[in-house]
């Protein structure tokens, strides 16, 4: 009998996240019926990952630190889930590997999840982000949906290793269309990303 692991994990992680955290997601009707798609979020927490799978019926694919993929736990979630390993300070990957992985899972109608920021910022406010979804976008001429999690940074900061209490938001926002360069898609994605991250709860 086949077990689709990203299903299964999917309906495990919402139901602790909804009856924990009372996840609530607003904004449904900015997502697209069906990909390809670009998701781009804020990155308080290591739960930010488990709230994007539980608030989204796609299947996402994720891009994750390489060296997360050579430890037990994480590895193993990792590979299940089909995360695209990319190149970090603590190890490096080819870098066109990473990419023509990417452009795959896009050409294939998929939906990659992206984390512009490069790692967990915990920041009110997004200054800089990498330039990967723009990237993406623009090469592959698809659509960014722009998404602000709020709680996640309080309920399991940087370095604490039992969560906190709390509720966690999910804002999702209107779909941005591919600009003709990087840099202008780059600033979109953090404009709009800052508005949702300002916008009242």
């Amino acid at each position: 009998m086949f077990i689709d692991f990203y299903n299964v994990f999917k309906v495990l992680i919402k139901i602790v996240l909804i009856t924990i955290w009372k996840l609530k997601i607003e904004g449904r009707e900015n997502i697209p019926e069906k990909g390809p798609l670009i998701i781009v979020a804020n990155h308080l927490s290591l739960l930010d990952g488990f709230v994007m799978i539980a608030s989204f019926k796609f299947k996402l694919t994720f891009f994750s630190a390489a060296y997360l993929f050579d430890m037990p736990v994480s590895g193993f979630i990792l590979k299940k889930l089909r995360a695209i390993p990319a190149s970090t300070k603590r190890k490096t990957i080819s870098s066109t590997k990473t990419v023509k992985c990417a452009l795959k899972i896009l050409r294939n109608d998929g939906v990659l999840m992206i984390f512009p920021e490069g790692g967990i910022k915990g920041c009110s406010e997004i200054a800089n982000i990498k330039s990967g979804a723009s990237f993406f976008s623009v090469k592959s001429k698809i659509p960014v949906l722009p998404v602000a999690i709020y709680g996640t940074g309080q309920i399991l900061p940087i370095g604490r290793k039992i969560p906190h209490r709390g509720n966690i938001i999910v804002k999702i926002g209107n779909l941005i269309s591919p600009e003709d360069n990087v840099e202008c898609m780059t600033k979109l994605i953090v404009n709009n990303l800052n508005k949702l991250m300002k916008d009242d709860i």
